[in-house]
């Protein structure tokens, strides 16, 4: 029982994978194609932008502030389980910070948020972890 729940997230994307890659194989897809005309990566513009995608931004970074905290405040909760005789280091809420650092590099050059705290955490502190089994 303890094997399959340390390894059922590998196994999962091990199935996953072969059922997208083999049993799918047969659908036509069109191919992706990138126009060279254009940089890869571009700066985003930042100048007069219009008053309704102010008013989305600060709706959209209002809920995803709200994710972020809850998301890493659950993850924090579920390593710092007594079981686990975890200390905390000087550097132990210095996480949101370097998440949101490495956000908002992101976010000038159009690419996607950074934030997947929840599901690896807990599975690396189990890795880590001395648990004796009685």
């Amino acid at each position: 029982r303890v094997l399959v729940a340390d390894y059922a997230l590998v196994v999962a994307v091990a199935v996953g994978t072969f059922v997208g890659s083999y049993i799918f194989q047969d659908i036509e897809l069109k191919v992706f194609t990138v126009d060279t005309e254009r940089p890869l990566f571009s700066l985003v513009e930042f100048r007069d932008p219009p008053a309704a995608a102010v008013a989305a931004s600060i709706g959209l970074g209002f809920v995803m502030s709200i994710l972020f905290f809850m998301e890493g405040n659950i993850s924090e909760s579920i390593v710092s389980n007594p079981s686990n005789k975890l200390m905390k280091g000087s550097a132990f809420h210095m996480d949101m910070m370097v998440t949101g650092v490495i956000n908002a590099i992101l976010s000038v050059f159009c690419l996607p948020w950074v934030h997947g705290s929840l599901p690896h955490s807990p599975l690396h502190v189990r890795a880590l972890a001395d648990i004796e089994e009685h």
